[in-house]
């Protein structure tokens, strides 16, 4: 079979939708040497990342359709008027796997795959700008009537899917798939973790949390740096410096301006985006990874963080309580609690260590990819 992947979602870098893309394109090309990939990618700017991640997809065997069309433009063709079938740009296909965000025009004779990793933009609109809303109700309406093979991250997604959706049953077909968390995040030595931290100008060893994520209304990154500020009022976590590690989202003013008025421009460190190759040092790096948002349709980052051996604190909620065990309920906190939790962590880190990696180690790329061929071999008799 021919198989066409949008990537298009690459050019978010550092977000975890182009995490996903490239981590699954990846282990398909991997894992699968039966069929044949045609790989759609179009931006007017082509990062240095991004033209590194589309030669590997061709040393692994994909054919890279690379082209300069601006994504607004794209945007605009694919998911306002729906019109240009990705046919006219790849050849022909079997098959159409599509992001969380756009479903390319295709013929009939197409099979979709659509990845839904969430509906915080149904649950929270008041989180997202109107326009990303009406974007992902567009992109939904036309995966249900193209009767789309549809993936979600976790059994929570499928569960609002059901619930906004209650007639998807009826013309889909719904699969629950975990994400994988990629082999690079693991334990690395001191050394290592030195030598990644001093590119960003930033010493090791050092007493740090951590963030990683988009800076958005969703991800509650001002709760987190009014934990944080919390913590360092106690003289024996005074020394303590919090990184921001991620790109910068919609209304990021607000969190700036909360910085400033706490006086935190030296304590809180705004890295900006952090290659992939090296944010397995920021983890190994940090005594606690920060990860309070309102809604998870999955949540990779606390997975990341615990297959480094890095305690995580986050909310009971959502997906976030589908992927670990009781084993590390020292992890989860509640609003109002969030302090004592972090300095329970803090103490404990130690002592999570091992059981962190040992339940992340669980989530692999390899386990993800054999039941998406699968399913997508047996024309949906998986």
């Amino acid at each position: 079979m021919i198989i066409g992947f949008d990537a298009t979602m690459l050019v978010y870098q550092g977000s975890g939708v182009a995490t996903y893309t490239h981590s699954l394109l990846v282990a398909l090309l991997k894992a699968d040497k039966k069929n044949n990939y045609k790989i759609f990618y179009s931006s007017l700017r082509h990062p240095e990342a991004v033209k590194h991640k589309l030669k590997m997809y061709k040393n692994l065997g994909a054919k890279v359709y690379d082209f300069s069309i601006p994504h607004r433009i794209i945007k605009m063709l694919w998911n306002r008027f729906h019109i240009l079938p990705i046919e006219l740009l790849i050849g022909h296909i079997d098959i159409l796997i599509s992001s969380d965000f756009f479903r390319p025009p295709s013929t009939k004779k197409v099979r979709g795959f659509t990845t839904i990793h969430d509906l915080t933009w149904k649950v929270f609109p008041e989180y997202h700008q109107p326009q990303i809303v009406a974007a992902h109700q567009r992109k939904i309406n036309r995966t249900i009537a193209y009767h789309d093979t549809i993936i979600v991250d976790s059994i929570n997604t499928g569960r609002d899917l059901l619930k906004y959706y209650p007639n998807v049953n009826n013309t889909n077909k719904i699969h629950t798939l975990p994400l994988g968390v990629d082999e690079r995040f693991r334990r690395v030595g001191e050394e290592q973790i030195a030598a990644i931290l001093r590119k960003y100008k930033l010493r090791y060893p050092a007493r740090y949390l951590l963030y990683v994520g988009a800076i958005e209304p969703r991800k509650n990154l001002d709760r987190v740096i009014k934990l944080f500020n919390q913590l360092i009022q106690e003289s024996q976590f005074a020394d303590f410096k919090l990184l921001v590690v991620g790109r910068a989202g919609w209304n990021r003013e607000s969190i700036f301006q909360l910085v400033h008025e706490l006086k935190l421009e030296e304590q809180v460190i705004f890295t900006g985006y952090v290659i992939d190759e090296d944010l397995v040092g920021f983890y190994n790096a940090a005594k606690v990874t920060l990860y309070l948002s309102s809604y998870e349709g999955f949540g990779l980052p606390p997975l990341e963080s615990a297959r480094c051996g890095t305690p995580f604190l986050t909310y009971r909620h959502s997906s976030m309580v589908e992927y670990f065990n009781a084993s590390i309920k020292n992890c989860f906190t509640i609003p109002g609690n969030e302090l004592q939790s972090l300095k329970r962590v803090i103490d404990g880190k130690a002592d999570l260590k091992d059981r962190l990696i040992t339940v992340a180690s669980l989530y692999s790329w390899d386990e993800y990819v054999h039941k998406l061929i699968t399913m997508y071999s047996n024309n949906h008799k998986y």
